[in-house]
C-alpha cells in the first residue's frame, strides 16, 4: 500500500470531500485475555477471517510481545514497528503489510510508550486510499496507553477465565483501560469449568458494571477454562459465539 501525498501535508480533491462531509474513522476493537494474552491472537485471527469473508476490510494491530505468543509466529515479515509510523518516522506502508487483499497487519509493541503521536492510525488509514471497516487490536494487559493512538472510538472485549485470580486480572485491566482512554463499549467472554462461568456472570453484573456502568455486555460463555482452551482453531469449536463476536464487531 503506497501512502498518498496527503500525509505530507498536500490535499487532493478526495481530502476536501472527506472534510466537507465528515468521513467517520473506522472503529477500533481491542481484544484482550489478561490471564493468557496469546488467546487474543487466535481470537483476532479467526474474527478477522470471518470479517473478510463478509467482504469487510480489516486492519489487525498486534501488541502481543514475543514472550507471550505461545510460539504463534508473526503472520508476515515486519519492517518497522507501527509506533514508528505513529511518531512520524516512517510512512504507513513501511509498518503495515497486506496478509490478504482486505486484511492488513501491523506489529505494535512499543506504541504504549508514545506520549504524543503525530496522527492517529485511524486518520492515516482514512488517507491511505483503502476504506477500512474496522481496526482490531490483539493486546495484553497494561498496554491501554496505546489505544488513544489508534482512533477515537475504542471498543473493548475481554476474554476472562473464571477463577478468582483470573477475574481480578480482568477487572484490573478493565479499570486501567478506563483510566487511560474513553471507551465506547465494554464486553466480556467468560471461560471456565461448568458452573463457574454462570457464577462469573454475577461477578460481571456486580463488580464490573458498578465500576464501568450498565453498558457492559456478556457476549458468551465457554464451558472450558481459559488455561485449557486449544490455541489453534479454538473459536471454530463455538460457531455461535464466534458469530456473536463477529456481529459485535460489525455493529459497533
Amino acid at each position: 500500500m503506497s501512502e498518498p501525498a496527503t500525509l505530507n501535508g498536500l490535499k487532493d480533491q478526495a481530502d476536501g470531500l472527506r472534510e466537507l462531509f465528515g468521513q467517520t474513522p473506522p472503529p477500533v476493537h481491542v481484544v484482550c485475555c489478561p490471564s493468557r494474552p496469546a488467546l487474543a491472537l487466535s481470537m483476532v485471527n479467526e474474527l478477522s477471517q470471518g470479517l473478510i469473508e463478509l467482504e469487510r476490510t480489516v486492519m489487525w494491530v498486534d501488541e502481543i510481545d514475543f514472550a507471550h505468543r505461545e510460539q504463534w509466529p508473526l503472520p508476515c515479515k515486519v519492517k518497522f514497528d507501527l509506533s514508528k509510523t505513529l511518531q512520524g518516522y516512517v510512512d504507513l506502508d513501511q509498518s503495515v503489510t497486506p496478509i490478504q487483499p482486505t486484511l492488513w497487519y501491523g506489529l505494535s509493541l512499543h506504541t504504549s510508550r508514545i506520549e504524543d503521536s503525530v496522527q492517529t492510525l485511524s486518520d492515516r488509514l482514512m488517507r491511505s486510499g483503502i476504506e477500512f471497516d474496522t481496526v482490531v487490536v490483539s493486546t495484553a494487559a497494561l498496554k491501554a496507553e496505546s489505544f488513544k493512538h489508534y482512533g477515537p472510538r475504542i471498543h473493548c472485549t475481554a476474554l476472562t477465565g473464571c477463577e478468582p485470580q483470573e477475574l481480578n486480572q480482568t477487572f484490573e485491566w478493565l479499570a486501567h483501560t478506563q483510566d487511560q482512554t474513553p471507551v465506547a463499549s465494554w464486553s466480556l467472554v467468560l471461560a471456565g469449568e461448568p458452573g463457574t462461568s454462570e457464577n462469573s456472570v454475577g461477578w460481571a453484573e456486580e463488580k464490573v458494571r458498578t465500576v464501568l456502568g450498565p453498558h457492559v455486555k456478556v457476549l458468551g460463555q465457554i464451558q472450558t477454562p481459559a488455561t485449557q482452551l486449544p490455541f489453534n482453531g479454538a473459536w471454530s469449536r463455538w460457531p455461535e459465539l464466534k458469530a456473536t463476536l463477529a456481529n459485535h464487531l460489525l455493529i459497533h
